[in-house]
């Protein structure tokens, strides 16, 4: 029985779904996989409404072999959001084992719901076999979306298998199958997965485009750290008091010296390079509980949860002493340049700006000290204490200098 407009309706609009997310990555989204995942299963599709009786059983693996392959396309596309990809191995190992089911179902049974157990069933294994793990592992918004709909997916799936198991159904003709309920179940399931994942992989596709232009408007482009925008965000987004109520936290002002004479002598271009450098010290020290920003300039915070003023003294010295054994060949290779830090702890109670304006303060000290050093302060007050070791300043510059006193920066 040929098949009919309504029933050509499903291929069509799975692969009218396939060339929305193949399109939407030519505007920037990154869907092509999604969309070859989806072509695949609508090509399936089509072909199971093909009548050619003479082909059975190689039409019926075929189908069957596309309608898989755009599921296990859909899960290794998922899977691609994180670490940890299964092997392939596995995937065309199932892929053979279901290609193997069907044509002994179709050659020694006749069975077409058969067929269907076994194709439904592989089907629901892959999905759960990929999905199980991501979901245990999302963090962004969008893999809860996807993780959302994967499972509903796979639920549907495995409610078919039991369903194919547990209820009677009449005994069909292969070329009757598809025109009878249980057919019309199956091609319906296909649809609606499609229009599932569709809207699925677009909503998530949105929400990392507005992930991805909130961190580049959060981060300096020069260092990878926050900007002041960034760190002006992550401190909103803390709880009140969580810096200064649950534990003390380290505050570390840095800050180049003689930044605007690098520049005059070096060039800006050089300049780039020793922030660059500067910001590359703080990024390790910046984890999932630190923070690291370029507050402008030449002037850099990290902060540090939890830590002492001792221990926040000890990475703030570390970061100073690697700063000047930095070597710049070919542009200056014998000259250091060096660095000032400031370092306190937020108080209970006391707000964030009071425990930054302390910091900056004790910067100023160590300009006035000399540049080249940390100097750290826990009282309120800001007295400071503890200067640390002076390293030697960098070798004069190959301009001569003007004979006046240089600004405190």
């Amino acid at each position: 029985m040929p098949a009919t407009l309504l029933e050509w309706s499903v291929p069509a609009a799975i692969l009218l779904c396939a060339t929305g997310l193949c399109a939407a990555r030519f505007v920037g989204f990154n869907t092509l996989r999604w969309g070859c995942a989806l072509a695949c299963l609508g090509t399936g599709y089509a072909i199971m409404l093909v009548q050619a009786s003479e082909l059975s059983p190689y039409k019926q693996a075929v189908e069957d072999a596309f309608i898989l392959g755009g599921v296990i396309l859909a899960c290794r596309a998922l899977q691609s959001r994180r670490r940890g990809q299964t092997s392939c191995y596995v995937d065309v190992a199932v892929l053979l084992a279901s290609t193997a089911m069907v044509i002994v179902s179709v050659v020694l049974f006749a069975s077409a719901k058969l067929e269907t157990f076994f194709v439904q069933a592989c089907c629901a294994f892959v999905i759960w076999r990929s999905t199980l793990p991501f979901a245990r592992q999302v963090e962004t918004t969008s893999d809860k979306v996807l993780a959302t709909a994967f499972l509903f997916i796979a639920l549907v799936l495995t409610g078919q298998c039991v369903l194919y198991i547990g209820a009677p159904t009449p005994l069909l003709a292969m070329g009757e199958w598809r025109t009878s309920v249980w057919g019309t179940l199956i091609q319906y399931t296909g649809l609606l997965g499609s229009i599932v994942l569709t809207f699925a992989v677009f909503i998530a596709t949105s929400y990392d485009a507005i992930e991805k232009y909130r961190r580049q408007a959060h981060t300096d482009a020069l260092t990878g750290l926050l900007n002041r925008q960034g760190l002006d965000s992550l401190l909103a987004s803390v709880s009140r008091g969580a810096l200064s109520e649950a534990a003390p936290t380290g505050v570390i002002m840095a800050d180049i010296d003689n930044f605007k004479h690098i520049n005059d002598v070096f060039g800006h271009a050089f300049g780039d390079t020793v922030l660059a450098r500067f910001g590359a010290l703080l990024r390790p020290k910046a984890d999932a509980h630190l923070c690291a920003a370029r507050l402008g300039g030449e002037e850099f915070l990290l902060l540090l949860p939890g830590a002492t003023l001792e221990s926040a003294t000890a990475i703030a010295e570390e970061i100073r002493a690697n700063f000047v054994a930095q070597r710049w060949a070919p542009h200056a290779p014998n000259s250091r340049f060096t660095a000032s830090i400031g370092v306190t702890l937020t108080q209970a109670g006391e707000p964030f700006a009071h425990a930054l304006k302390r910091a900056d303060d004790l910067l100023y000290t160590a300009k006035r000290r000399g540049r080249n050093c940390t100097v750290a302060g826990a009282a309120p007050g800001g007295a400071a204490h503890g200067l640390a070791r002076f390293s030697g300043m960098p070798p004069p510059p190959s301009r001569p200098t003007p004979q006046t006193s240089p600004p405190v920066r």
